[in-house]
């Protein structure tokens, strides 16, 4: 009996003392490696409630990990990282709060299935709103690109319930969703039917993962009147828009040489494009910053406007919709002069 206990006890240290090896091993084989890419933060139930921020957020994740979960994790970050709410400490309760990235990072389903730990993330913190979707209707327009219409489209049903945030209902009330159809390729003065989908105009600020239309297609009669031409423009600079009184106290710049937007599509009919294809006129972007954007150092915005020629209208950009084009910013605030920090040192009493 004796001699089996000392059996069992000689087996029992050696699977621990195998498994400490192991898991000392494994440790040894991580590596802590800084990824970069974008989180996205999705409600669980979109009918239900809204998150803001909802584009895409650029992140810095210094993590230690395998490197196939590295790898793996990179790929992750690198199509956008959902961030489910409802999910660990990123809890579905409504209202605005400060929540610690790496924390919420750690805890998404994605990575607790690793063998990762996250140790940092830039930004630290990020302030995210939970609330509600409201039923809202809104009666449908045409928005059909590089191509102008001939009379009035016939649409059905000419009006829809949306779902959106409860911050942007009454503005969406005022509003009309867009019917989109694509008929660049259909001949002039033949009525077409199409079934299109449909979406919120720019004006509202909201992507497309903030609304949720009943029914989420519509018929569209229609008839093309003639074609649009299009030209596209390599780089758009990107201007810094503001209150100077704000903008004073801090340095605005772009990381990453990332003053440029790619690959901006234009359309227009008749030669109002030729100010442009001659380089006698010029598309700017503008991103206006607020005095708590500066305050808070906010790393993105979205393009607040574009400054092109009557009739001119940005259909793309670094092909996304020109509503959805986010700028990556990098935000300080200005030294002191040196001639205030002399006064003041000059006008301390001595310490004699």
């Amino acid at each position: 009996m004796k001699d089996l206990e000392s059996r069992i006890f000689t087996l029992v240290v050696a699977v621990l003392a195998t498994l400490l090896i192991w898991t000392w091993a494994a440790d040894r084989t991580r590596e802590v490696r800084v990824l970069t890419g974008t989180v996205l933060l999705r409600p669980t139930d979109p009918a239900k409630q809204f998150v803001d921020p909802a584009p895409a957020q650029s992140v810095q994740v210094t993590v230690k990990a395998s490197p196939a979960t590295i790898t793996r994790l990179q790929g992750l970050l690198e199509q956008g990282l959902t961030l489910p709410v409802g999910s660990g400490p990123l809890t579905n309760e409504p209202g605005l709060r400060k929540l610690d990235l790496a924390q919420i990072i750690d805890n998404a389903p994605e990575v607790l299935a690793t063998d990762a730990s996250v140790i940092s993330v830039r930004p630290e913190r990020i302030d995210v709103r939970v609330g509600a979707m409201v039923p809202v209707r809104m009666s449908v327009t045409v928005a059909a690109s590089m191509v102008t219409l001939s009379g009035t489209a016939d649409i059905t049903p000419s009006e829809v319930q949306a779902l959106v945030p409860e911050p942007s209902a009454e503005a969406a009330s005022k509003e009309r969703a867009e019917a989109v159809i694509d008929a660049k390729g259909l001949p002039d003065r033949t009525p077409q039917t199409a079934e299109a989908s449909l979406r919120l105009p720019d004006s509202l600020k909201l992507s497309a993962s903030q609304v949720t239309f009943t029914p989420d297609r519509v018929r569209v009669r229609f008839t093309v009147a003639g074609k649009s031409h299009s030209f596209t423009l390599p780089t758009v600079r990107i201007e810094i828009a503001g209150s100077p009184e704000d903008l004073k106290a801090f340095d605005v710049t772009f990381p990453d040489k990332g003053d440029l937007i790619r690959d901006v599509v234009l359309s227009a009919p008749g030669n109002a494009l030729n100010p442009i294809e001659d380089d006698q006129a010029r598309v700017v972007a503008v991103v206006h910053l607020t005095a708590t954007d500066l305050a808070k150092s906010i790393t993105q915005k979205v393009v607040s406007a574009w400054v092109v020629p009557p009739g001119v209208q940005v259909e793309s950009a670094a092909g996304v919709r020109p509503s959805e084009v986010m700028v990556q910013l990098k935000i300080q605030p200005k030294a002191a002069p040196a001639s205030e920090n002399t006064g003041a040192a000059a006008g301390a009493p001595s310490a004699n």
